[in-house]
């Protein structure tokens, strides 16, 4: 574990491509979204979404800024907590981080592995059931989040 999360650590910033798909029970169709993910070490996540309408989520100092607005305290909103966290440990390698709110499970090897990742935090797990990262390398490269009534997301990351 600590080989891996000093592998994607490496970088102070980390930037990518996203495209994210969604399956709600609720809906006929999934929901797909994509644009640009960024983190800053220490502590900076920018999600900027492209499709299908722009906006921009940037997470700082555990506040959630949606398209410049006043921030919220991420900690009110479980769903945000559970994906700051989960990207935050991974990608600034801070393994006390994800074993204070997750269960680790790590398999594969370093060319191919897949983290699990089981919220331990009730608040967590009210949202969220499992988070997997799949990965290659130090470069991780899908996020599957499943929730406990089974409507999932799944995140493909690119260069």
């Amino acid at each position: 574990m600590p080989i891996l999360l000093n592998a994607v650590a490496h970088e102070a910033r980390h930037e990518v491509r996203f495209v994210e798909t969604t399956h709600l029970a609720s809906l006929t169709r999934p929901l797909k979204t994509s644009g640009r993910l960024i983190y800053r070490k220490p502590a900076t996540l920018i999600m900027r979404q492209q499709r299908p309408s722009p906006v921009t989520y940037r997470i700082v100092g555990g506040r959630l800024y949606v398209n410049g607005h006043p921030g919220v305290p991420v900690d009110r909103i479980p769903q945000v907590m559970a994906i700051v966290s989960g990207f935050e440990g991974l990608l600034s390698g801070n393994r006390a981080l994800l074993l204070h709110d997750y269960t680790l499970r790590l398999t594969g090897s370093a060319r191919r592995w897949r983290l699990r990742l089981v919220p331990r935090l009730p608040a967590l797990a009210k949202v969220v059931r499992v988070v997997e990262v799949r990965g290659h390398g130090g470069e991780p490269a899908s996020v599957r989040t499943t929730t406990p009534s089974g409507d999932f997301s799944v995140m493909r990351l690119s260069p």
